[in-house]
């Protein structure tokens, strides 16, 4: 009987932390494959402005975005959509194919003939990039790259970029500059 009188007040008092009413501190949640916050507009966080012509809440880039660049030199003539699921770029023949950030190269090859050659690399936070379309590959399966490495050079087909996070596309344009 003293075993269940104990038991039952232990676990009293153990729960009673959860129904105490003193306020809690505002949780903020970063949701950074698409860079939003949901933020208390009471306690702005340090990287975040309110518009006063909106009243909304805009959200400045993480440092973290910062780490991110763009894989070729040219003009993107089609971008992300639910039908195009990365960015076609106007390139020439020849030009450099650059890592956007760094990672390891989990595939280099031609297996899929209507990709070309191509290159996947994994990034960090499980995102991936995939750059397709490509005359020459100069890395290969397993190969530790560098944001701005070299890693290809573009065919004659436009150069098609996708990036994904886990296994789910994304619009790099979110993450590139």
């Amino acid at each position: 009987m003293w075993v269940k009188l104990l038991s039952v007040t232990v676990t009293s008092i153990a729960l009673s932390g959860c129904f105490s009413s003193s306020p809690k501190p505002a949780v903020i949640i970063v949701e950074k494959s698409i860079n939003q916050q949901n933020i208390d507009q009471t306690r702005l966080a340090s990287n975040a402005i309110l518009s006063k012509k909106t009243n909304n809440i805009l959200i400045k880039k993480k440092s973290s975005t910062k780490s991110w660049s763009i894989p070729v030199t040219g003009k993107v003539i089609k971008t992300f959509s639910k039908q195009h699921l990365g960015l076609t770029f106007d390139t020439k023949p020849g030009q450099t194919v650059h890592a956007i950030r760094d990672g390891i190269v989990v595939y280099s090859g031609d297996k899929m003939k209507s990709h070309g050659k191509m290159i996947i690399i994994k990034h960090p936070l499980g995102f991936y990039s995939s750059y397709i379309h490509n005359q020459s590959l100069k890395v290969a399966d397993g190969d530790q790259v560098k944001k701005g490495q070299i890693i290809a050079l573009t065919g004659e087909s436009s150069f098609y970029f996708e990036m994904k996070k886990f296994k789910a596309p994304i619009n790099p344009l979110k993450y590139l500059k």
